[in-house]
């Protein structure tokens, strides 16, 4: 069944939770059968519709300002496009927008002002194989990789014994979920101003990241003991005060239709 999905609207179609109902039942069916072909492309189908239902979602959080949850939904994106990418064809990718949707995910947590997070320190006793439940030993693998996917089913890597040894603190996570923040001590009006403009998920828009300078005077307000505006890691008294030109990081968006009163934003200073 082929149905249009590109607006919120879309994603409330009943049809939607039948065809993935349906594509369930069909990868089951492929796997008895052993046509494995045919239960990897179930895999593809189910896993690139959730994955396009989680991206609107997340899209039309963050115009609602619900950033926190939307955050969560980019990273479950980011996760099923990996592997989307990873088990399927250039043509695939295409027709499915898996490759657009994996770029404006990237574009999108690029504008979060989320800088510091937790991550686990932890000792693994050992990893099994999710496909056959080998026990995984530096000279004793199964033929299963990582990642890809067999008779319609992702091969991970279980681990079993854990022990947590430590929490620190990040500014790259391997999981983005693990926010520090408290949303309401943080500026998001860069993407209060992009969603301003965008109306549904999949307009097409891009992001330039330059630089802008502005004369001293500008930054009256900048305390001498406050970071420096131009994000260079030092106190402004210390780095740019005596300048008479700060140059700070800038953000130019591109979008593909024509945008009327296309509003400003404000100088952060």
């Amino acid at each position: 069944m082929k149905f249009e999905l590109t607006t919120l609207e879309h994603t409330k179609n009943p049809d939607i939770k039948w065809a993935l109902s349906e594509l369930e039942k069909v990868k089951a069916q492929a796997v008895v059968a052993g046509d494995e072909e045919r239960a990897n492309n179930c895999w593809r189908e189910s896993e690139a519709l959730q994955l396009t239902l989680i991206y609107i979602e997340a899209f039309h959080k963050i115009k609602r300002k619900e950033y926190r949850e939307a955050w969560y939904d980019l990273e479950r994106c980011e996760i099923k496009c990996q592997f989307v990418l990873r088990n399927s064809s250039e043509e695939f990718c295409l027709n499915k927008n898996i490759f657009f949707i994996n770029h404006q995910i990237s574009n999108l947590q690029s504008l979060y002002p989320y800088c510091v997070f937790s991550s686990a320190g932890m000792v693994v006793g050992y990893y099994s194989c999710g496909i056959c439940d080998h026990k995984i030993r530096p000279r004793s693998r199964c033929s299963h990789a990582k990642g890809k996917i067999y008779n319609g089913k992702l091969c991970v890597h279980v681990a079993h014994d854990i022990v947590l040894k430590e929490i620190s603190i990040v500014s790259k996570p391997v999981q983005k979920y693990s926010v520090v923040h408290n949303d309401e001590t943080l500026d998001f009006s860069v993407l209060e101003h992009l969603m301003a403009v965008l109306e549904e998920a999949f307009e097409e828009w891009d992001v330039i990241r330059t630089t802008r300078k502005f004369p001293i005077d500008m930054f009256f307000r900048v305390g001498l003991d406050s970071d420096c505006p131009c994000k260079g890691g030092g106190k402004f008294g210390q780095c740019c005060s005596k300048k008479g030109e700060v140059e700070i990081p800038h953000l130019d968006f591109v979008f593909r239709r024509d945008i009327p009163n296309l509003p400003g934003i404000k100088f952060p200073y």
